[in-house]
């Protein structure tokens, strides 16, 4: 009986396996709110953009939406001052973990803007989430791009995840470069959509691609790229986040932005006022 029932679950996940390996990625499915709209960048000058269909959904406690809307927007890459990298640790295995990036732009004449870019699987309306099935082609990849309280809020408030935030170390000609391979691997997946990937095009590693892109070799594979969790360590490692002399302990002590997060969401400042109140070395 044992072994008849183990067989019937073999073939299925093989025919399964299958179906999956010969399907074609496609952007008309019934998709998750959330992850409904593709992004899309129009360039109106010289590093100068149109962001449509950004995600502007904030939450204030886990079942209370400020709003959910889908907003337009204006970016000058000229005006980038910093990039953010994020951890959202999985609590049931820390060695596995969400990221996703923020920039910020600063004029100088009004509020810096804050805007972050999330790689999802793509999943339809009431699809759960699953790292095997992502491994076969199960979902499309998707890059939505939010407001920095959106993504925030959704990760430390209605989700109740840990958070860590850390500034990378770039120029700004640095920062303006990756960005602007951003803005292009954003159209090219609304263009031609794809697969995600638990192994090789997942939230970290695609991360690592633009950037990859922009300056060949940057960051060179490491086994990160699959225990995302570990990314933090890495960068640090690198030279990317911190300075030489903090250990990584120290900062990813400093660095947890949880509750931060929680008493900022309603202020109009949220994206100065969290980071106002980081420890410092």
């Amino acid at each position: 009986m044992i072994q008849s029932l183990f067989l019937i679950a073999l073939l299925a996940s093989l025919l399964l396996g299958s179906v999956l390996l010969f399907s074609k990625p496609r952007s008309d499915r019934n998709w998750s709110p959330a992850l409904a709209r593709t992004a899309v960048f129009e360039e109106r000058a010289p590093f100068t953009y149109h962001l449509k269909n950004m995600r502007q959904w904030e939450y204030a406690a886990p079942d209370e939406a400020i709003n959910k809307n889908w907003v337009e927007t204006n970016v000058r890459a000229e005006d980038l001052s910093e990039v953010w990298f994020f951890i959202e640790p999985f609590g049931g295995n820390p060695i596995f973990a969400h990221s996703l990036l923020s920039f910020v732009f600063d004029d100088g004449a009004s509020p810096p803007q804050t805007i972050s870019v999330s790689v999802e699987a793509r999943k339809e309306a009431g699809e759960p989430y699953s790292a095997i099935l992502g491994a076969l082609r199960a979902y499309e990849l998707s890059y939505i791009w939010s407001t920095e309280k959106d993504v925030l809020s959704r990760i430390a408030v209605k989700l109740d995840h840990q958070l860590f935030a850390y500034k990378l170390n770039l120029t700004d000609e640095q920062a303006i470069l990756i960005f602007d391979h951003f803005v292009k691997r954003t159209n090219a997946l609304a263009a031609k959509p794809r697969f995600y990937n638990t192994l090789h095009s997942n939230c970290t590693n695609e991360l690592a691609k633009v950037v990859n892109e922009a300056f060949p070799k940057a960051l060179p594979w490491h086994r990160s790229w699959v225990l995302t969790g570990k990314s933090g360590k890495w960068l640090h490692d690198l030279g990317y986040v911190g300075r030489e002399e903090e250990s990584f302990a120290s900062l990813k002590a400093r660095s947890d932005i949880q509750n931060l997060v929680k008493t900022t969401i309603r202020r109009e400042d949220f994206a100065d006022a969290w980071r106002a109140q980081l420890p410092q070395p």
